[in-house]
């Protein structure tokens, strides 16, 4: 008892509100830091476990890949580059054709007549780009106006890749239309008039050989170099076809001939005449299917097969009387 009254006797000193005080503010900052050790509690309870913090994490990154995956990727291109579209076609402005006759002798007189005959049995392609081109080759023969003759052309939806209308044209269809050189400008050595009379002499059938050749400027080759050939003997029996022509002037039987596959209609041309005993003012002309053979080429390269029959037509020449 005296020990208690002792200890209250030493703080005597001190006002009785004071201590009262103190004591309030130790109880409350105990209780504060209650409270944040509660709240530290609560947080560390509510946070996900690390096994669990892994799984929703491996969740969300797989769920951003598959979206990812399955999105489309979308390039785009930019036009392409020095590309002409399909609907058009590659086009040049024609020019004049420059060339000379190495192994005929052309005469004005021989060139009218060869174009009008070309145009007259054109049998493949459409008539009226034939029509058109005639008409602009004269133009450009006779007033040499390119201007006029282009025209003419692009009227008529030719095209003229390289712009010599002798390498090739074609319609808006894409088909090809060729021309000879003898059709399409005179040679550079052309015969002039005053001269035509040197060459009377010559045997007209010689002098129209490059009728059944539509895409060539000059003659065939020669008989005797034909000839020359065979004597030879440079084409080989294993080389060797046998061609049935049907002659139009007899209604006879087939004349049928061995010639090499490589050889040219012309030539094959020349042996019928020989075989079958043409005269020479008669003009031997052959046809496949309803078109005109190329004279500088072979059967095989015109689509001929073995075993079909060629035509063959025989008509008078101009010499004749």
């Amino acid at each position: 008892m005296g020990c208690c009254f002792s200890l209250l006797s030493r703080d005597s000193n001190q006002p009785p509100h004071t201590i009262a005080t103190g004591c309030i503010t130790t109880t409350e900052a105990h209780q504060q830091r209650q409270q944040q050790q509660q709240q530290q509690q609560q947080c560390t309870d509510a946070s996900p476990t690390p096994e669990v913090h892994a799984a929703t994490t491996s969740t969300i990154i797989s769920n951003t890949s598959a979206s990812q995956i399955a999105r489309p990727t979308t390039r785009r291109r930019g036009p392409p580059v020095n590309q002409f579209p399909l609907s058009e076609h590659f086009n040049a402005p024609i020019r004049p054709h420059v060339w000379y006759s190495k192994r005929r002798a052309w005469t004005r007189a021989q060139l009218d007549q060869e174009r009008q005959e070309f145009f007259e049995t054109r049998v493949t392609g459409r008539s009226e780009i034939w029509a058109a081109l005639a008409a602009a080759l004269t133009f450009m023969r006779e007033n040499n106006d390119l201007a006029t003759a282009q025209s003419i052309i692009d009227a008529a939806g030719i095209t003229v890749p390289t712009g010599d209308v002798c390498q090739g044209c074609y319609d808006e269809q894409g088909a090809l239309y060729r021309l000879p050189q003898c059709i399409v400008s005179d040679p550079e050595n052309m015969v002039q008039a005053d001269r035509a009379d040197d060459y009377s002499d010559v045997d007209d059938d010689e002098m129209s050989k490059l009728a059944d050749d539509d895409a060539s400027g000059d003659e065939l080759i020669s008989d005797d170099l034909e000839k020359r050939r065979d004597e030879k003997g440079k084409t080989s029996e294993r080389d060797l076809i046998s061609v049935r022509a049907r002659l139009s002037d007899r209604g006879g039987l087939d004349l049928v001939v061995s010639v090499g596959k490589n050889r040219s209609v012309g030539f094959i041309a020349r042996k019928i005449r020989q075989e079958a005993d043409i005269g020479q003012h008669q003009t031997v002309r052959i046809a496949y299917l309803g078109k005109v053979l190329r004279g500088h080429t072979s059967l095989p390269d015109q689509g001929w097969e073995p075993g079909h029959v060629i035509n063959v037509f025989i008509a008078p020449g101009p010499s004749a009387s």
